[in-house]
């Protein structure tokens, strides 16, 4: 190693994992760890430096806890706290959670959302739409095309787009596109989406 350089690097993953490990010096470096990446920027490749998170440590955040620490869900989680959601999607599970974001909420105009958070039944369905009983990797809900949520109604799945243009996205009831897949949790799996689902009233 250079004179200064460091032995080893610290990394961050979605899973909120912090990793560092030293890697031997070769041109590849292979892992039987999953998920590893090797960083070829210039400082990592002179410190020999891999950054990864290993998918055998446990995660230990619920679905709920992994949401409502990210900002760009924030009105949704309030909205889950409002309803009086803590202790179920805590405690039982495993649960496929659809969470709009941030930008997906901004969607819904402030005086019906408003509404929405005044009128608990509606917001209970509300929320229970965005819910499917069982964990369900995106394999699966394409291959089932459409699964019933805690709200006792159905969303679907489709493929738009293909490999050969780089457009293929993943949508839900044909318009809230998947913005990020397979978030695990200790209690189910997390997918966010751009728009919010609308259930039948």
């Amino acid at each position: 190693s250079p004179s200064g350089a460091l032995p080893f690097a610290m990394g961050v993953f979605p899973t909120g994992i912090y990793v560092k490990q030293l890697i031997t010096r070769r041109p590849y470096f292979t892992t039987p760890v999953m998920h590893g990446q090797l960083h070829n920027n210039t400082f990592a490749m002179q410190n020999n430096m891999a950054y990864w998170w290993s998918a055998g440590r446990p995660i230990r955040s619920t679905v709920l806890q992994t949401i409502m620490k990210r900002n760009q869900t924030k009105t949704f989680s309030d909205m889950v706290n409002r309803g009086g959601f803590i202790h179920e999607f805590s405690l039982q599970g495993p649960y496929t959670f659809i969470v709009p974001t941030e930008e997906a909420m901004s969607k819904i105009k402030p005086a019906a959302l408003q509404k929405l958070n005044a009128e608990s039944d509606k917001l209970a369905t509300f929320i229970r739409h965005h819910v499917v009983p069982g964990q369900f990797v995106m394999k699966q809900l394409l291959e089932r095309q459409s699964v019933e949520t805690l709200a006792g109604q159905s969303i679907s799945f489709s493929v738009t787009g293909s490999f050969e243009t780089r457009d293929r996205e993943v949508l839900v009831n044909g318009s809230s596109k998947i913005t990020r897949y397979e978030h695990k949790a200790s209690n189910g799996i997390i997918y966010f989406i751009d728009r919010p689902l609308v259930p039948k009233w």
